[in-house]
């Protein structure tokens, strides 16, 4: 790949300053996201179910045809105080306001996603009732078109999950 001439940078340089911190254009985020390391927040929500521990797991635009688990990333217009704001997008816009427990943090994890390098701040929530979102597996069947990169995440929600609940 061919590096920028100085023209070059210094016209993208222009334009990235037009930006707003926070939200940005899906086609922007993807360049950004493939060139650095981003901060993420997952949530791996999982139930016992007859015995056995299981994840809910989702479908996104973003990913078409792969279920993850619910996550976001943190933005910089995000409170430094706490993850309130990343917290309620996962819950509100992603699991649709779900009855779940409150976040238990299991771990930090950098792992490679389809968009780049991730640096991921893991926890399991229980869902409480029927999800208004997503579909049920079982942790150890999980399906073929499970996003790769989200199986760490769920191996470690699920082993400390499981040791809260024994």
């Amino acid at each position: 790949m061919q590096s920028l001439t100085d023209e070059e940078t210094k016209a993208l340089v222009a334009l990235l300053k037009k930006l707003e911190p926070g939200f940005l254009p899906f086609e922007i985020f993807l360049q950004v996201a493939r060139l650095v390391v981003l901060p993420i927040i997952e949530f791996v929500p999982l139930r016992m179910y007859e015995g056995r521990v299981e994840v809910l797991l989702l479908e996104r635009d973003v990913w078409p045809f792969g279920l993850h688990t619910p996550g976001t990333v943190i933005r910089p217009t995000d409170s430094t105080e706490n993850n309130y704001q990343a917290f309620h997008r996962i819950l509100h816009d992603e699991l649709q306001d779900t009855e779940v427990s409150d976040p238990h943090y299991v771990g930090s994890a950098l792992h490679a996603s389809p968009r780049g390098g991730e640096q991921a701040q893991v926890f399991w929530i229980e869902v409480v009732g029927e999800p208004k979102a997503g579909t049920f597996y079982e942790a150890d069947k999980l399906p073929d078109n499970l996003i790769q990169s989200q199986k760490n995440f769920i191996e470690l929600a699920v082993k400390d999950f499981q040791k809260e609940k024994s």
